[in-house]
């Protein structure tokens, strides 16, 4: 019974480890698989940013004042830039169950002026925002590489994005052909 337990143990370790020694640490760094719509009710998928970097901004109502200033400033950023792309996820999970969706797209997208230009997706239920490792009551931008890998994840603010983000968005242009 203890040899079992023993073979038991190893094969769980192994089948554990097999993912990082064959894809290296940044499995977990994998952007999450998404079906989401825009107020619009326009579907979006991962599929969406293949091929492209992409800056996203999680948010959530209680963060709607950040991130529009925090779209608007990343969009003068990338303005120009063609290997740039920017979407916007908001954590609705925890929205008045009594008002309608159709009431609350047009309330937000009413709120919200980047909602036409940016493309702003709702997620209903936080799943796609919980699996991301968003809060509801900060404003994160995430940047995604051509290949779906996340290789930055902050809380916006005003002063990184110069410093941070401005950088590594060039340096990720420079790489892609």
């Amino acid at each position: 019974m203890k040899n079992k337990m023993k073979w038991l143990w190893v094969v769980a370790t192994v089948v554990y480890l097999v993912p990082f020694i064959v894809f290296g640490s940044e499995v977990g760094n994998r952007f999450v698989d998404f079906n989401l719509e825009d107020p619009q009710s326009k579907k979006h998928s991962q599929t969406d940013m293949e091929g492209k970097i992409t800056v996203v901004i999680l948010q959530s109502r209680y963060t709607l004042d950040a991130a529009v200033a925090c779209k608007k400033h990343l969009k003068e950023l990338i303005q120009g830039n063609q290997k740039v792309q920017m979407i916007s996820i908001m954590d609705l999970r925890r929205r008045p169950s009594f008002v309608p969706k159709l009431v609350l797209k047009k309330k937000i997208s009413g709120q919200d002026p980047t909602s036409k230009e940016i493309p702003f997706l709702l997620d209903w239920e936080g799943d796609v925002t919980k699996l991301l490792g968003g809060d509801e009551s900060k404003c994160m931008v995430l940047i995604v590489d051509p290949g779906l890998k996340i290789v930055y994840k902050q809380k916006y603010k005003k002063a990184v994005v110069d410093s941070e983000i401005k950088p590594l968005l060039a340096e990720l242009s420079q790489r892609q052909k």
